[in-house]
């Protein structure tokens, strides 16, 4: 956001743009207690931000009930569903769209495979779990067990050892950050690599924030996401990004950077006045949006982003690096919505 606003010379559609950040520290009343903090004491006009689904979920009555436009990146299914809000965009995924693509992905590469299941047990966790699951057993899939794990689980080693002995065709899994680390670390260790096809969400496997660390223990492995470095659309960014220094973007960068790009381009369609959210927010659907992430629609019943979704294999780049490189793209994928 810090960037986009640097290229726009902290102005959008005429207007100077100023910028205030608080951290909701991943939890849900110091998020909701930070909004309320913006809303009230900061008069906000436009409120973005926030990975947790949790921190997304605990803020939907707030904003609603204070009529402010809210772009979420928080990816947790209910906001496109039953917790939809007409003052909440979400240029991002839903969990639904990353398990959903996995399955279609495993089940047509490996249509007779038993798939088992491992993950982080907190809700992104079982989303991503049970969605895979369900578009897995419902195109004929075998489902073998499912593994779960605490969030910060320090030794995999036990894992490892009953992922082997149950002997699966495939594993799908779920782990983001120091989790997702510490799992593919020992997944080489007990060299599983290669041994057994890994699939799972592109958090699992983020240009930025993983492969740096985990070398050449994710080569091979596979991700279905709606960011990758070696998509088109991320071409100009990639280069902008790394002109200040950083290595190649992964998803909270890019979702960060395509974020502004929305709320830029609502602006300079309604001539820097959203004041009437109802005409900006059906200025905004009218027509997509070009960003980091891609070609970007909206979808009217809940302001949920249809997305390309990518398969991306993680392979040897330049100089050795692990990539993300693009093998496949579902594209306009759009999550069920408000009647699931």
């Amino acid at each position: 956001m810090q960037l986009l606003l640097a290229q726009s010379g902290n102005i959008m559609a005429g207007r100077a743009v100023e910028f205030l950040v608080e951290d909701d520290q991943a939890r849900p009343e110091e998020g909701v207690r930070k909004a309320r903090k913006l809303i009230g004491q900061n008069k906000v006009d436009i409120l973005c931000g926030v990975i947790s689904s949790g921190v997304a979920l605990a803020l939907r009555d707030v904003v609603t009930e204070a009529k402010v436009p809210t772009f979420l990146l928080g990816s947790a299914n209910d906001l496109a569903r039953k917790a939809a809000s007409p003052y909440i965009v979400r240029p991002t995924k839903t969990n639904w769209m990353l398990g959903h693509t996995a399955a279609r992905w495993t089940h047509g590469k490996l249509p007779q495979a038993r798939a088992l299941t491992v993950a982080s047990d907190y809700a992104a966790g079982r989303e991503f779990v049970g969605d895979f699951a369900d578009t897995y057993r419902q195109l004929g899939g075998q489902l073998g067990k499912q593994i779960w794990t605490p969030l910060g689980n320090a030794d995999f080693g036990p894992l490892m050892t009953s992922i082997a002995m149950e002997r699966p065709d495939v594993v799908y899994g779920f782990f983001a950050g120091s989790d997702a680390v510490r799992f593919l670390r020992q997944w080489k260790e007990y060299r599983l690599n290669g041994r057994i096809p890994l699939i799972g969400t592109g958090a699992f496997f983020d240009q930025e924030d993983v492969l740096p660390a985990v070398g050449d223990a994710a080569l091979g492995t596979v991700n279905t996401f709606q960011q990758s470095p070696t998509a088109p659309a991320s071409a100009a960014f990639n280069q902008a990004y790394m002109a200040t220094g950083k290595p190649l973007p992964g998803e909270f960068s890019t979702s960060g950077y395509a974020c502004g790009q929305v709320i830029k381009a609502v602006l300079e369609r309604m001539g820097g006045d959203i004041s009437d959210w109802e005409n900006a927010r059906q200025a905004l659907f009218a027509s997509p949006v070009e960003t980091a992430l891609g070609h970007m629609p909206f979808d009217p019943r809940n302001g949920q982003a249809i997305l390309d979704i990518h398969v991306n294999e993680v392979r040897r780049g330049q100089g050795g690096k692990m990539i993300n490189t693009v093998v496949h793209t579902y594209q306009a994928v759009r999550d069920p919505g408000p009647a699931t």
